[in-house]
C-alpha cells in the first residue's frame, strides 16, 4: 500500500511570518537602490554642463528658432534679423510652459500658447500673466559653432 504525502495545512502563524518576509524584501529592495545609486560613480549624462554646443551657424536660418535641451531645461535659441544669436531659457515664467518664437507675425516676439504670455527679443514680458522676463543665456559663436552658457 502506498502512503500518501500528507500535507499539514499553513497555520495563520505561518502565513503572516511569509507576508512580513515578503513586506520585508519590498522596503528594503528600493533602499538597497537608492543607496547603491548614490555611492556609484555619476555617469556622464548626469553631469552638469555650463557651456553647451547647441547648433551650428548654418542650422538656424535668420528669423528663426531652434529649441534644445540645456541639461535637462529646454532653451530657445534665436538668429536675429541683424544677424546676432541671442538664447533665453525656453519656460515662461508664468507656469513653466515652453515657449515658441514668432518671427513672421509683425514685431519678432515669444509667444507662450498655454496662458497668452509674450516675451519681446530682449526676454522683457511685454503682454500675459508672466510676472518676470525669460531667463537670458550667453551666447559664443566659435569656429561656426553656437555655444551657450549659463550666465
Amino acid at each position: 500500500m502506498a502512503k500518501r504525502d500528507e500535507q499539514i495545512p499553513a497555520t495563520r502563524r505561518d502565513f503572516l511570518s511569509a507576508l512580513i518576509k515578503v513586506w520585508g524584501v519590498l522596503t528594503v529592495v528600493p533602499f538597497g537602490t537608492v543607496v547603491t545609486k548614490f555611492l556609484s560613480p555619476v555617469k556622464d549624462s548626469d553631469i552638469v554642463r555650463e557651456t553647451m554646443k547647441v547648433a551650428m551657424v548654418s542650422e538656424i536660418a535668420e528669423n528663426s528658432a531652434k529649441i534644445v535641451r540645456f541639461n535637462k531645461d529646454p532653451v530657445i535659441v534665436v538668429h536675429t534679423m541683424g544677424g546676432q544669436f541671442k538664447a533665453f531659457s525656453a519656460r515662461c515664467t508664468h507656469l513653466g510652459c515652453v515657449v515658441q518664437f514668432k518671427g513672421d507675425e509683425g514685431l519678432p516676439h515669444f509667444d507662450c500658447n498655454c496662458h497668452g504670455s509674450q516675451f519681446d527679443m530682449s526676454g522683457k514680458n511685454i503682454a500675459g500673466p508672466a510676472p518676470r522676463p525669460l531667463l537670458p543665456l550667453k551666447v559664443t559663436i566659435e569656429e561656426s559653432s553656437v555655444l551657450v552658457t549659463k550666465v
